[in-house]
């Protein structure tokens, strides 16, 4: 009977231990580095959605969505697809040249140069769409829109960029590993499933390509120091569901936050170039331009 006990001892450990070891192993691959590498297989990506708001005197605002998809290799974002649209007004500004305020101005009495400013600007009410794939942009809508010609509606940046209004979108990017690391090593406040920090405008240009298509380096000038407060949070799988970030748009009182939800990890996505053939060049652009073209003031009607 001792021999029997001791046999059913040794069996129920040997049936325990296997849901113990099984579990030590999924708690040692669920950390959230692990479990977005875990993720990047060619093919396959995730969809988010920004919100974008600026807040001021306890006032927030809604200015604009994005929505995307991001596409991955075993490196990590290999191609982005995402169209942002501004809550803006076409009538909302008016724009003039330097020698134009206080004379009264209407549209008939505006140079060339001026009314192709205006189309430029009045653009950005327009939804801007850019993709990216293999280090090249091409954008299609917003401010570049009237100016394209209707069977080459696809714009080509001559190098990687989120487009015009890429700065106003979400800064950090946590479907790459990279970034996420820098994240994590900062963070202050670490549970299961949430975690909060801070990361500066200089940190994250280091380690993120996504932060620096959002933002040329020369734009940094006094502002590497600048703070952006995070809070990730996580599913079950460890993987990002949300993230919140927030930093002062310019010098004074103005905050700009962004709200991004995550979703459709491990879903197929296949993003590529726009056809060759609906391709126009930044030249045939700035062609439209002389290059005496003064700097457009914006004035608030």
């Amino acid at each position: 009977m001792k021999r029997y006990i001791a046999g059913l001892a040794c069996a129920a450990t040997a049936v325990l231990g296997v849901p113990a070891l099984a579990s030590t192993a999924h708690a040692q691959a669920a950390d959230p580095i692990s479990a977005l590498k875990k993720q990047l297989k060619s093919g396959y990506g995730v969809t988010y959605v920004d919100t974008i708001k600026t807040k001021r005197a306890g006032k927030s605002t809604v200015v604009g969505k994005r929505t995307g998809e991001l596409q991955f290799d075993a490196s990590g974002v290999i191609a982005s697809d995402h169209t942002t649209q501004l809550r803006l007004d076409e009538d909302l500004f008016e724009f003039t040249t330097e020698s134009a305020p206080g004379t009264g101005q209407d549209d008939g009495e505006k140079t060339e140069e001026e009314r192709d400013l205006d189309r430029l600007f009045a653009g950005l009410a327009e939804p801007e769409r850019i993709v990216r794939v293999k280090k090249k942009a091409y954008s299609q809508g917003g401010a570049f829109s009237r100016f394209l010609p209707a069977d080459k509606p696809w714009l080509e940046y001559p190098k990687d960029t989120l487009g015009l209004t890429g700065s106003m979108g979400q800064p950090v990017n946590v479907a790459e590993p990279a970034t996420l690391k820098a994240l994590l090593a900062r963070a202050t406040v670490k549970r299961p499933t949430a975690y909060s920090g801070k990361i500066t405008f200089g940190e994250l240009y280091k380690v993120s390509p996504w932060f620096r298509a959002a933002r040329e380096e020369a734009s940094l000038d006094r502002q590497t120091d600048l703070v952006i407060n995070w809070r990730l949070f996580l599913n079950a799988d460890r993987l990002p569901v949300r993230l919140a970030t927030s930093y002062a748009a310019f010098e004074g009182d103005l905050v700009s936050t962004v709200d991004t939800s995550y979703s459709g990890w491990g879903s197929k996505v296949t993003i590529d170039a726009p056809p060759a053939d609906q391709i126009s060049t930044l030249k045939e652009v700035e062609a439209r331009f002389e290059a005496d073209t003064p700097i457009p003031l914006l004035t608030v009607k």
